[in-house]
């Protein structure tokens, strides 16, 4: 344990950037101390760590100290700079995901030292429980095993619902599809507003949920009264990805089946053939 600790007789006389260690029961807490509470019963502290589990607890938090509790300051501190403030940075430094997050560097580095004392780093170090440093600062910024997994469906997803509920009446969208010819799969839909079927593929094909259509129409919004649901009609009449104004009215029914089975909103919508959500006039 490293013995840069002061017992804190009254919480209320600390500077702001004071890291406070907080015992109380079985917990052990960590916390950079901000300000006093308005009532100053307590007080906010940022960069909260729990150190008996080792871990990133919160951004901010707010400490009410109760009968029992011991709080401690750290006076060690990286603001002194120093021998020991280098070593300590060095040890995060030389970490292999501090090497290999470059744009996060900076941040990593102020975070470790608003958070953490010289001693404190280096007091893990000699007793092999860097993790107690390592783990916090990969949940704070979202690396390493605590990297956060994107789910592009979803995003894909809620990025077409938007472009269906703003979508005013008289306006239309062009969108390329992908139905699977088999249930064990979901349908995919895509759109950047009005731009030709092609033009729209070539930008699928940059984003990250990119996925290769085999459908792709016209959707029209034709009502949105207050109150009442908005209609649209929709065609599968690609030109590229169709038979443009021979496309049957099954197929844009078997379109709107699949639409229908991921959004859900308050809305209707017609499948009409052809190119007839649209018109003729262009070919898309």
């Amino acid at each position: 344990m490293a013995d840069d600790l002061q017992e804190i007789q009254d919480f209320r006389g600390l500077s702001a950037g004071t890291i406070v260690r907080r015992i109380s029961g079985e917990k052990e807490q960590q916390g950079v101390f901000v300000k006093l509470t308005d009532e100053n019963d307590g007080f906010i502290a940022g960069d909260v760590l729990d150190l008996k589990a080792g871990e990133f607890l919160a951004e901010i938090g707010v400490v009410r100290p109760v009968d029992g509790d011991k709080l401690y300051q750290r006076t060690s501190n990286f603001n002194q700079g120093g021998e020991q403030a280098e070593q300590a940075l060095g040890v995060v430094r030389g970490w292999t995901l501090y090497r290999d997050n470059p744009t996060l560097q900076n941040e990593i580095t102020e975070f470790v030292s608003a958070a953490f004392s010289p001693a404190q780093i280096l007091a893990w170090k000699k007793d092999d429980a860097l993790k107690n440093v390592f783990v916090p600062i990969q949940q704070r910024f979202k690396i390493g095993r605590f990297k956060e997994k994107i789910d592009y469906d979803k995003i894909r997803k809620e990025r077409f619902n938007e472009q269906l509920v703003n979508l005013q009446s008289g306006k239309h969208l062009t969108y390329v599809a992908f139905v699977p010819r088999e249930g064990s799969h979901m349908p995919m839909f895509y759109s950047i507003g009005t731009k030709p079927h092609l033009e729209t593929v070539k930008q699928l094909e940059r984003e990250p949920y990119s996925f290769r259509p085999n459908h792709g129409g016209h959707i029209k919004c034709v009502s949105e009264e207050p109150g009442q649901p908005k209609r649209f009609l929709m065609d599968a009449g690609s030109n590229d990805l169709g038979a443009g104004m021979h496309t049957s009215l099954a197929t844009a029914e078997m379109l709107v089946e699949n639409l229908l089975a991921l959004y859900t909103g308050d809305f209707e919508v017609k499948p009409v053939p052809g190119r007839d959500a649209f018109g003729l006039q262009q070919s898309y």
